[in-house]
């Protein structure tokens, strides 16, 4: 750049919407500690309700929490209020048992036994670069997937859920079959393509609430909340059968791709002693393992 070069001028009432901006901050909530530590929950006007049930504005999966646990609600004049709601175990505001409080920048609220939540006034660009740290910590880079770090902090909230309404939890293994010989035969960045186009074609043809993670390598994994073994197994075979028939050319030259699939199923009844996370996964690689030795590209199932 030469010397000579002048700075551009900004147009003033460029510089006076760049200030209101800044003043017109929104009312966020910022897990701190428990589950899904990063995750914000924005509050511009009106109110959310916190606690456990399924429409709950900020939805916390603890035992310790109530289902309708507390209530924030933004003024009219813009300050921010929480009321806890005669929840089982209360609401803390810095340590404080509280019934309600009018919210200060910075205060640190605890609901159940784990969860933490840092309130705080955001600008836009504060809001976008939170929910960029979120997703960087909680998303697989190359395909988008979650990551298993999500994938393993979710989990034991999935199987909370469906052991509180005795409903079916599936979880399935779907792993790329001869990936190695991919990426030996075509290069690794053919292995890129198939992981990143393999991602697209599982998110298309999977249901909208269920979940999916890469695991590891060529290996997804996939959450189905009150979802039974026959139902899990149409779920996955569809999404097999998508990839099977999908055209995979890398630089000109057609890659075939297939997955085989293992599923685990839940299914919760009085009495029975809650499953775990690792018997859930551990039941899951057992049938992916059946239909690797079994041929590959197909799907074993079974309950725990």
């Amino acid at each position: 750049m030469s010397f000579d070069e002048k700075t551009s001028l900004i147009d003033a009432s460029k510089l006076a919407a760049l200030a209101q901006e800044r003043e017109e901050r929104s009312a966020c909530f910022i897990v701190i500690a428990g589950g899904q530590v990063g995750r914000m929950y924005k509050l511009d006007f009106g109110e959310l309700v916190v606690g456990r049930f399924d429409d709950a504005g900020i939805r916390i999966d603890d035992d310790g929490v109530s289902r309708r646990h507390a209530r924030i609600v933004r003024q009219v004049d813009g300050s921010v209020a929480i009321s806890d709601l005669g929840s089982t175990n209360g609401t803390f505001c810095n340590g404080e048992k509280i019934t309600s409080r009018t919210l200060q920048d910075g205060d640190k609220i605890q609901i159940g036994t784990t969860t933490i939540l840092k309130f705080s006034f955001q600008d836009s660009l504060e809001e976008d670069f939170q929910r960029r740290q979120y997703e960087s910590a909680t998303r697989d880079a190359l395909t988008g997937c979650f990551n298993k770090k999500y994938f393993l902090e979710r989990l034991p909230n999935e199987i909370a859920f469906v052991g509180r309404h005795h409903k079916h939890l599936s979880v399935a293994m779907l792993d790329i079959d001869h990936f190695k010989k991919i990426n030996d035969t075509h290069g690794h960045l053919a292995g890129d393509y198939v992981l990143r186009n393999i991602s697209k074609i599982m998110h298309a043809n999977m249901r909208a609430d269920d979940i999916l993670c890469r695991y590891g390598g060529e290996e997804f994994a996939l959450i189905m909340r009150e979802t039974p073994p026959d139902s899990a197994l149409i779920a996955v075979e569809r999404i097999r059968l998508s990839v099977q028939a999908a055209k995979f050319v890398f630089k000109g030259t057609d890659i075939p791709v297939t997955v085989s699939c293992g599923i685990g199923t839940w299914e919760t009844a009085p009495g029975r002693s809650p499953a775990t996370p690792e018997g859930l996964i551990a039941e899951a690689d057992q049938h992916l393992y059946a239909a690797k030795n079994a041929g590959r590209n197909q799907t074993k199932s079974g309950l725990l």
